[in-house]
């Protein structure tokens, strides 16, 4: 793993939009900024400007050339980055960050690092680097407890988010009095994350004009007594099954990140 750079979204969506990609730069621009008049467009892009200079990313006799004012190195690595067909994203809404985790080529890949959609970190690292770094990025502190489970239909796991609806999930499900323990257990865990799962899905996208495809996705919530796993089954009446873990299966369940990204390596 090798630290690339940290720069701004305001300068990241220059960077593409300068290297060939101007409908992408403008959509990472408005991901954040939201829509915005010409004038004030412009003003932002002066600024930008100004900080590339002072970083010495602005080359300003290739600008009056009108040929890409980024070193070489750069401009290649913005292409790569832009037009990757395979992303891992790491969800973590408590502290308004996300991981995105960017195939390149052969067994290269960036992370890219998004605090509070303002600043991005990139580093560069190998497919067999991937689940050191969530681990790393997440750093959840390790507790190993008591193993604990119960099921919800599909229906009553998408309402867990809204916590004035969770007396109806209790009224859908058919907890035993362990499942009633166990729900019990996981609420309280997800109060104290402000009733947000954590995530990690893959997405694959063919090409720059088509929207990603989730291929895969897993959620999970760390607990001071081990780590909430989330399974989907065939079961209606129990679609999906929430465990408590130990933290070394979360750890192997991160693995399996590797795993499927090996696949688009081969």
């Amino acid at each position: 793993m090798n630290f690339l750079m940290t720069c701004t979204t305001e300068e990241l969506a220059l960077f593409v939009s300068l290297c060939g990609f101007p409908g992408e730069g403008r959509g990472i621009a408005e991901s954040s900024f939201g829509r915005k008049s010409g004038k004030e467009w412009d003003a932002i892009i002066e600024t930008t400007i100004h900080q590339l200079m002072v970083k010495d990313l602005w080359d300003e006799e290739k600008a009056e050339n009108d040929e890409v004012p980024f070193p070489e190195d750069l401009q290649k690595f913005i292409i790569q980055f832009t037009k990757s067909n395979w992303i891992v994203r790491c969800s973590d809404f408590p502290r308004e960050s996300v991981l995105m985790i960017h195939h390149l080529e052969g067994e290269e890949w960036t992370a890219q690092i998004i605090h509070k959609d303002i600043v991005h970190e990139f580093y560069l690292l190998k497919t067999s680097e991937i689940p050191s770094f969530i681990q790393e990025y997440y750093s959840f502190p390790i507790f190993e407890g008591e193993t604990k489970e119960f099921f919800l239909t599909e229906k009553g796991f998408n309402v867990l988010s809204d916590q004035n609806k969770l007396h109806k999930v209790r009224k859908m499900s058919n907890f035993t009095a362990e499942e009633e323990e166990a729900f019990n257990y996981f609420m309280e865990d997800l109060g104290q994350y402000n009733w947000s799962l954590f995530n990690i899905a893959f997405f694959h996208i063919p090409n720059l004009e088509s929207d990603p495809y989730m291929q895969n996705i897993f959620f999970f919530l760390p607990s001071n007594k081990g780590m909430w796993l989330v399974e989907y089954s065939d079961d209606t009446e129990k679609s999906v099954r929430v465990r408590l873990e130990p933290f070394s299966e979360w750890k192997a369940t991160i693995e399996g990140v590797q795993t499927v990204a090996e696949q688009v390596t081969s």
